[in-house]
């Protein structure tokens, strides 16, 4: 019994990998099995990134996960009057949210907010099942934290002159966590670990070339809901990591905190500027053999 409660402890007290761990809010069915859950996950995610790219989050961050989409809203609004912060005006779609994917995921400045479908029971076969299914989602939120953080946009701040947020444009925000997302599922679960460097990229570029929204489409609209819009972004995000790295999609973020200015961030970071790289993408992204070119900086 002491052996177990010494257990609960690290797992909930402790902050992971040096870091603040997530407040975890959730529901009272199977509370314990969920927290431990939630709690892994956290963990795994952020020692991935500290480990991988040494990036990291102070600040405190609630994540809020529930099998229940009318508790979603309570949780939240419990967890945002627990850290101080300002509750929101309006509250999160439940219905787009919850209703649309076997596990939905958001993030703002100071939280995320997931939820699932309720299992038939909650034991150690859907833990073992949804310990597959979520941490990459999570690591897809997480990087929208670290877009925040990097950014200092807390709170959001709009860019001079304009009613436009500064952290944007929305394909180059989505289409990075997409990556970091991928990246997680090859590293910690082998997920499409075998495919060959040829095979990724035709694998990524294949619902941008079936989509006719551009780039600066999404720019204009700020957002890459609707059909295709996320796979452009993707491997928009795709491309820019292939030709340099990785942690290039995080470095425009820094620079955009420095500089409040996308196009210099863009250009100091990519060395070309977004209008270079709009029309760039247009030309690749149904040409496969003009993508491999692309990649290798042809």
């Amino acid at each position: 019994m002491m052996r177990w409660l010494i257990c609960l402890v690290w797992l909930f007290a402790t902050p992971t990998f040096g870091q603040n761990a997530s407040l975890i809010f959730t529901d009272e069915d199977a509370k314990a099995l969920k927290t431990e859950m939630l709690a892994k996950a956290d963990k795994d995610v952020r020692i991935f990134f500290a480990e991988t790219f040494g990036q990291s989050i102070e600040n405190p961050i609630a994540l809020i996960g529930t099998s229940d989409p009318s508790l979603l809203n309570v949780h939240l609004s419990k967890a945002l009057k627990e850290m101080g912060r300002r509750q929101r005006s309006s509250p999160v779609d439940v219905g787009k949210l919850c209703y649309e994917k076997p596990i939905g995921a958001a993030a703002n400045r100071s939280y995320t907010v997931m939820c699932w479908l309720k299992p038939k029971a909650y034991d150690r076969r859907w833990l073992a099942s949804i310990e597959q299914r979520l941490p990459p989602i999570l690591a897809h939120e997480f990087t929208h934290q670290l877009q925040y953080q990097l950014a200092n946009d807390d709170p959001p701040q709009r860019i001079n002159g304009t009613k436009e947020l500064l952290l944007g444009p929305s394909w180059m925000v989505e289409g990075t966590a997409e990556v970091f997302e991928r990246i997680y599922s090859i590293q910690l679960l082998g997920q499409d670990a075998a495919d060959t460097a040829d095979q990724t990229l035709f694998n990524m570029q294949t619902r941008a070339r079936r989509s006719r929204l551009t780039l600066a489409q999404l720019t204009e609209t700020g957002s890459t809901k609707g059909r295709g819009g996320y796979g452009t972004a993707r491997f928009a995000a795709f491309v820019l990591a292939q030709r340099n790295r990785p942690e290039d999609l995080l470095e425009y973020f820094t620079v955009l905190g420095q500089t409040k200015d996308r196009d210099v961030a863009f250009e100091k970071v990519f060395g070309l500027s977004f209008y270079k790289f709009e029309a760039d993408f247009e030309r690749i992204r149904r040409d496969f053999a003009a993508a491999k070119e692309y990649v290798k900086g042809q």
